[in-house]
């Protein structure tokens, strides 16, 4: 098993990776007394449901709900269903979360923590190889508000993540592409490891086996940009925003058909091809992209998305600034971050997208 220390302003916590790591939960809530409360995302109750049990036994309590989780379901009416739950079940702030799911469970559940009575512990143990790899630790929660991405939310950190690769045996393989869109991001993001996560990459996909390795380094890559820059106060952290842009309005676009790390992974692509028209990479990265990447089929649903609807919800995005949109655009050895950029290049640079997707 594998142990990391996750440092932040706020707050200290350790993500134990590996088939032991549900032992170390099982060691953490047999020392708390007070109310406990599982969210349960309803696809994995239903698939692992000897791990859920397991887990569930840990702890004397009974406190659970099954919450069906998807992108329409990331909201506000979602998360008063579990305060409701906490005010009639009389918890308190002594009380504590747990999200048993993916990322739309880990950022509702810590969403819901962080505005409970101002604030009450929660726990993460992700089920799908995008939470592992990066929704799980770093502290973003939010919620969907009008269709728009992350709309309302805060940042709070967990106090542990425990990862246990068994729940991904399970996972369909739109779900392990879902995953792989984040780990082409890291690929990006550190040069260093490019090679490294090109390799792994074509073992997730044709395995479906992810390695403790991968999600550390990660999860290390991930942890050690939150530590300078928690809240995004100095521009770092939102390195980790590379495709994203491009990817909530793909996601919102396609009223969700799209999962996250899937419009990530095209978000990446789009990326690259607007950092080519202004010169920022070469021409031959598209073609560096599609040769190393090319194994990853194209979503119908990337191919039927309008083009004026991304950019209407791209520009909604949080990180824009004096209503232009912004992006974080790779360069030569270099990530540019708000960058500002005009929509008729958006729009140039989607129109081309769609006809290599249709080429491709």
């Amino acid at each position: 098993m594998l142990k990391l220390i996750i440092k932040t302003k706020s707050k200290n916590y350790p993500v134990f990776i590996g088939k032991n790591s549900l032992d170390e939960f099982r060691k953490t809530i047999s020392k708390f007394e007070g109310k406990i409360l599982f969210l349960i995302d309803k696809n994995v109750n239903k698939k692992c449901s000897g791990l859920v049990e397991q887990i569930l036994s840990f702890s004397d309590s009974n406190h659970h709900l099954i919450i069906d989780c998807n992108e329409k379901s990331k909201s506000l009416k979602t998360v008063e269903r579990i305060l409701h739950y906490l005010v009639e079940n009389k918890f308190d702030r002594g009380s504590i979360l747990v999200s048993v799911g993916g990322g739309v469970l880990g950022d509702i559940t810590g969403f819901a923590a962080s505005i409970f009575m101002r604030g009450i512990k929660y726990y993460q143990i992700p089920t799908t190889i995008l939470s592992a790899v990066d929704s799980s630790v770093g502290g973003k929660t939010g919620v969907n508000f009008q269709n728009i991405k992350n709309l309302v939310g805060t940042f709070y950190q967990p106090n542990g993540v425990f990862i246990n690769n068994e729940f991904f045996n399970s996972l369909p393989r739109r779900e392990i592409i879902s995953g792989i869109g984040e780990l082409v991001k890291y690929a990006f993001i550190v040069p260093y490891y490019y090679e490294f996560y090109r390799s792994e990459i074509k073992k997730i996909f044709f395995n479906k086996v992810i390695s403790d390795l991968v999600i550390k380094n990660s999860i290390k890559i991930k942890s050690e940009i939150v530590k300078k820059d928690e809240k995004e106060e100095f521009g770092l952290r939102k390195i980790l925003n590379l495709g994203h842009t491009f990817a909530h309005g793909f996601e919102s676009a396609s009223n969700y058909k799209l999962k996250h790390g899937e419009a990530v992974f095209w978000g990446v692509f789009a990326s690259i091809l607007l950092s080519i028209r202004i010169g920022l990479l070469p021409k031959e990265s598209k073609h560096k992209f599609i040769e190393d990447f090319g194994i990853i089929p194209i979503s119908k649903f990337i191919k039927e998305i309008d083009i004026s609807s991304v950019i209407n919800f791209m520009r909604t995005d949080k990180k824009n600034i004096f209503e232009r949109i912004h992006l974080v655009l790779p360069a030569e050895d270099k990530i540019f971050i708000d960058f500002p950029i005009e929509e008729r290049i958006i729009f140039k640079t989607l129109e081309r997208f769609k006809e290599i997707l249709v080429i491709k």
